[in-house]
């Protein structure tokens, strides 16, 4: 099949992650793919570098792409005739949208399957949108059982669960499970979704034991956490690395992934923790608490309040059996998120859409 993506940009966003594992799985599978982008990643104050790396991995994949004109999300009807030119060029079988503006754009295109993924449980724009998207939507897809609720309640119509995936060739296992000051890896943007403020405030309530902490990310709010590390009297504990490319690294060397987000979809930095054998700690927001209770792999804190944090972050971090035991779960049982199984999943729909 001929197969045409559309996403946000070549950021370092949990989405746009998945979605090139996705074209690149599909490429492996003897497809044809092109990635549409809505805008570049410095348009919209994300790292140019990683701009870079990103394109030269789906480049060196064979996966085709292009973007839209700058400012596109201002002006929908230019957008959409610049859309409808690239699907005539390319003349793809479907076109799968993985953000709502690319929706609206896809109005202006009537020769293709229209399939839509919605990556978090933040719908962003209002719910009666989405009865219109009803008209140009061919098929929805929800990343976890609770995005897949979400859509269904605003849409009205079914929607095919496919949970997020990862490359397992790019995860580093866990070095070994240690016995000694343990070390919480942390990674995602440092914006208002991630909540970093609640995991501060829990770190600060703990100071008669040792750990420390790494957060991999960059994002608006990276001042205002650091002047928080200091007012918490954290600095000693916690270290802000920036938008880094050794995540695998920083994870294979972790005791403990942790998120504290106030809304999620299904994270991919929690499911490449997990591929890589590390016990989680994360809050009950969207598809996050699915994959600790699916692999047996962590802790959900149902309450996010700092109190309730700190209480199950102390908890793994003085018991090396806890860390052990929910360590050896998720590598025994991460299998199901690996992005081969999410694209098979997702090539098989397309057949029947197309087929249709």
């Amino acid at each position: 099949m001929r197969l045409m993506h559309f996403i946000a940009a070549p950021a370092a966003g949990g989405a746009e992650v998945y979605v090139k594992d996705l074209c690149k799985a599909m490429v492996r599978e003897g497809h044809d793919v092109h990635l549409v982008f809505l805008s570049r990643a410095e348009e919209i104050g994300r790292d140019p570098d990683y701009e870079q790396r990103y394109l030269k991995e789906v480049d060196s994949a064979g996966v085709a792409y292009s973007f839209m004109p700058p400012g596109s999300r201002r002006s929908p009807f230019k957008s959409g005739l610049h859309l409808k030119k690239i699907v005539s060029d390319y003349s793809p079988d479907l076109l799968h949208c993985h953000l709502y503006y690319s929706l609206l754009f896809a109005f202006f295109v009537s020769s293709v399957p229209v399939v839509y993924t919605h990556h978090n449980i933040l719908l962003k724009v209002p719910a009666w949108l989405y009865r219109i998207f009803d008209f140009r939507v061919t098929a929805y897809i929800g990343i976890s059982q609770a995005c897949a609720n979400l859509l269904r309640s605003v849409s009205g119509r079914s929607v095919q669960r496919i949970d997020n995936g990862v490359d397992f060739d790019r995860i580093l296992p866990v070095v070994a499970r240690r016995e000694v000051v343990p070390h919480v890896a942390m990674v995602g943007t440092l914006c208002e979704q991630k909540n970093y403020d609640l995991f501060l405030e829990a770190a600060a309530l703990l100071g008669d034991i040792e750990f420390s902490v790494s957060i991999a990310g960059e994002g608006e709010s990276k001042y205002c956490l650091l002047k928080k590390v200091d007012d918490l009297g954290l600095v000693r504990k916690v270290s802000f690395l920036g938008n880094i490319s050794n995540v695998k690294e920083l994870l294979a060397g972790a005791d403990i992934f942790a998120m504290s987000s106030s809304w999620e979809g299904l994270p991919i930095s929690l499911l490449e923790a997990t591929a890589a054998g590390l016990p989680s700690i994360v809050t009950n927001v969207g598809g996050c608490s699915e994959v600790i209770h699916s692999c047996q792999s962590g802790v959900v804190v149902d309450e996010s309040t700092p109190q309730e944090y700190a209480h199950a972050l102390r908890s793994l971090i003085e018991s090396h059996a806890s860390r052990c035991f929910y360590g050896d779960n998720a590598s025994r049982y991460c299998s199901k998120y690996s992005i081969q199984h999410s694209a098979e999943r997702h090539l098989a729909l397309y057949d029947q859409l197309v087929r249709a």
